[in-house]
């Protein structure tokens, strides 16, 4: 364990009836130790994944917070969280527990120091009747929550969009988000370049976009392309999720899975991708693991395919898409994104 999975186990009861862990995969065999059932929901499908190689019996790993219900939650008495980045996140977790967990359930959120706010403490105090922090050790620490005021769910939320550039066009867009899902219900700058030159983008077969957050780009091309297959991947469960409703309102036809890589598509099944890359896990900034997409996007783009890519502009990846794909134009830059257009040879 890291000294914030250690703060939060230090500072909880010895013992519970069932405890819920939220994004602490590494968690999970002390929850089993200390409890005789144990719920695990992590938004990040390389956590999840690691919670069921820990997951001893009489732990339930779940696929998604619609499981996090009245009937799991009931007699949860201890909830083990790692503080989300995203304040909606936070809020989203908290919601739930207020709204199902048991009346004696003692939430602890854990985090670094530098990473914490007060505005956490805030998301806290609107669901439940008493927040405080414990110490700080090994410069973590973590939140304590507890008289649960039975909070409404309003999560996930959308927003109607009625004049979007799509292909130099204006679009109405309806678009979902949960609490942890990438620039939840807006249009983000970056991918709001990209969405002005969909009419660009060849016409093809299979198209896939990775990372695909609210859903608004593989929504958008499932509209222009009916007749195509369009796929569409996240690493986290709060995208794939959001995706999933947002082309469902839209009517449109998308094929959304959980996934933090390329590996369920066979080599040269995919015409065209087009990606706002993640580049965090969690807290963290990590730039390999887009890197890497990139060298798995070459193996299953066909000969000829189109890879478009917007990006941070201070970001090195024109080499690198380069030298992983093909030649690589810039489509469109400004201070804060660039666009660039790939082609795999």
């Amino acid at each position: 364990m890291d000294p914030v999975d250690k703060i939060i186990v230090s500072n909880s009861p010895e013992a519970a009836h069932n405890i819920l862990v939220i994004d602490a995969p590494e968690l999970v065999p002390a929850a089993a130790e200390r409890a005789g059932k144990v719920i695990v929901f992590c938004d990040d499908i390389r956590d999840t994944d690691r919670a069921r190689e820990l997951a001893a019996p009489g732990v339930r790993v779940v696929d998604g917070l619609d499981d996090l219900n009245a009937d799991s939650l009931a007699d949860v008495d201890l909830a083990w969280l790692r503080l989300p980045k995203a304040l909606g996140a936070l809020d989203q977790y908290a919601q739930r527990i207020s709204a199902y967990a048991s009346d004696e359930v003692m939430v602890l959120a854990g985090g670094r120091d530098r990473h914490m706010n007060r505005s956490m403490n805030e998301v806290l105090n609107s669901h439940f009747g008493g927040v405080s922090a414990t110490l700080g050790r090994q410069k973590s620490r973590a939140l304590r929550a507890i008289t649960p005021f039975r909070s409404q769910i309003d999560w996930p939320r959308y927003k109607r969009h009625s004049e979007v550039n799509v292909a130099g066009r204006k679009k109405s867009l309806t678009l979902w988000a949960n609490g942890a899902t990438f620039a939840t219900n807006k249009v983000d700058n970056g991918t709001r370049l990209m969405l002005g030159r969909l009419g660009q983008i060849a016409d093809a077969d299979t198209y896939l976009d990775i990372g695909c957050g609210n859903g608004i780009l593989a929504t958008s091309l499932a509209k222009m392309h009916p007749d195509s297959q369009i796929f569409a991947i996240d690493a986290s469960w709060a995208g794939v999720d959001a995706t999933r409703r947002t082309a469902s309102t839209a009517k449109a036809r998308v094929d959304v899975r959980w996934a933090a890589d390329l590996s369920g598509f066979e080599d040269s099944s995919i015409d065209v991708i087009v990606t706002n890359p993640p580049f965090h896990k969690g807290i963290a900034k990590e730039s390999e693991p887009t890197l890497e997409l990139f060298k798995q996007a070459a193996r299953v783009l066909g000969e000829g395919g189109e890879f478009w890519c917007v990006f941070n502009s201070h970001l090195p990846w024109k080499a690198a898409l380069t030298k992983r794909i093909g030649p690589t134009a810039v489509m469109e830059q400004n201070t804060g994104y660039t666009l660039t257009r790939s082609v795999k040879q």
